[in-house]
């Protein structure tokens, strides 16, 4: 093999080292992500919220959880602090989350 041919392969397989730790890197950040997003919306009962899971439905809360009847949180911030603890509670527990009546009170939830 000539000396260009060996340069032209040693280029080749570097830039396939710089592709593969680039896309290591790319997967290893998306990974860090935080899957959990929560969005607010408003019903006919007030406010409730929404967790996504890498922007797919995965809770969808229209109520304050575990309470009797139909009403919703009486205001978006209230939905939004109760949609982001259940978020930490995935996190910490892997599994879905239940919140009390005083946690919810903690956040500023008035139980009807």
């Amino acid at each position: 093999m000539n000396q260009p041919a060996q340069t032209n392969v040693v280029r080749k397989g570097l830039l396939l080292v710089l592709l593969v730790l680039a896309i290591l890197t790319a997967y290893t950040i998306y990974q860090r992500q935080n899957p959990y997003t929560v969005e607010v919306f408003s019903t006919s009962g007030g406010w409730g919220y929404a967790i996504l899971n890498h922007g797919k439905p995965f809770i969808h809360q229209p109520t304050i959880p575990g309470q009797p009847g139909i009403v919703g949180f009486s205001s978006a911030a209230q939905a939004q602090r109760v949609g982001e603890r259940v978020v930490e509670k995935i996190q910490q527990d892997k599994a879905l989350p239940t919140l009390t009546n005083d946690e919810l009170r903690q956040l500023g939830v008035k139980i009807p």
